[in-house]
């Protein structure tokens, strides 16, 4: 396991800090009949040409995008992880009939369960808006260990860089510090290549807090 640049101690109040806000929440029931129309805009375009046979749903909440992956005639097993035990109690019973879905939970900052080299896709869609930056990093060096050569990461992430150091919810729809330009510097940090990124203006207005970005450890 690769060794965080920040040891637990700190990460793991910034990750519940965070995770904390996403226990048996509404948004889900809304964010589920909103998830088919992103997939066929936004997110099937992207993702198109990945290898989905051994993907990571990261921060899945009640297991959304879960439902998008196994959609797919390629998805052959789906390790859907999130910080909260409310959230694997409610996508274990969820997807008690399908074999290809393993619940984890995990500290916030980390995939300790999964193995190195196993995974090909690792997605996070509507999540990692809200990660601090430090905990992002984290995982950038978990992706990295996952991943099998020749494998993506799909992550939808903050980029709004006001309010540095200040408290996430007093930023506009609760977005974390952070940026595309720092997502292909971290990324870069951690062996991982960013292969393009698109900046979303969600209230065209040009303040673009949001970025996809489609990363790939080189074979």
């Amino acid at each position: 396991m690769s060794q965080p640049f920040r040891s637990p101690a700190d990460l793991g109040p910034l990750a519940e800090a965070v995770g904390s806000d996403w226990r048996s929440t509404r948004y889900y029931d809304a964010a589920e009949h909103d998830i088919d129309a992103r997939w066929a805009s936004l997110i099937w375009p992207f993702i198109h040409g990945c290898d989905f046979a051994v993907c990571v749903d990261l921060a899945a909440g009640h297991g959304r995008n879960t439902r998008k992956l196994l959609e797919l005639p390629a998805c052959g097993k789906v390790y859907l992880v999130d910080i909260n035990q409310e959230n694997i109690d409610f996508c274990s019973a969820r997807f008690n009939n399908e074999p290809r879905v393993a619940c984890i939970r995990n500290s916030g900052f980390e995939i300790e369960a999964v193995e190195s080299a196993s995974v090909t896709l690792v997605y996070s869609f509507d999540s990692m808006v809200h990660f601090d930056s430090d905990v992002v990093r984290s995982y950038l060096g978990e992706i990295g260990r996952i991943l099998r050569p020749g494998g993506h990461a799909f992550l939808h992430h903050s980029n709004y860089i006001g309010n540095p150091g200040g408290d996430v919810h007093q930023n506009p729809h609760w977005r974390n510090f952070m940026s595309a330009e720092l997502m292909v510097h971290y990324a870069a940090k951690e062996g991982l290549g960013t292969i393009r990124q698109q900046k979303l203006d969600w209230n065209h207005d040009g303040s673009y807090i949001d970025c996809l970005s489609l990363l790939r450890l080189p074979i």
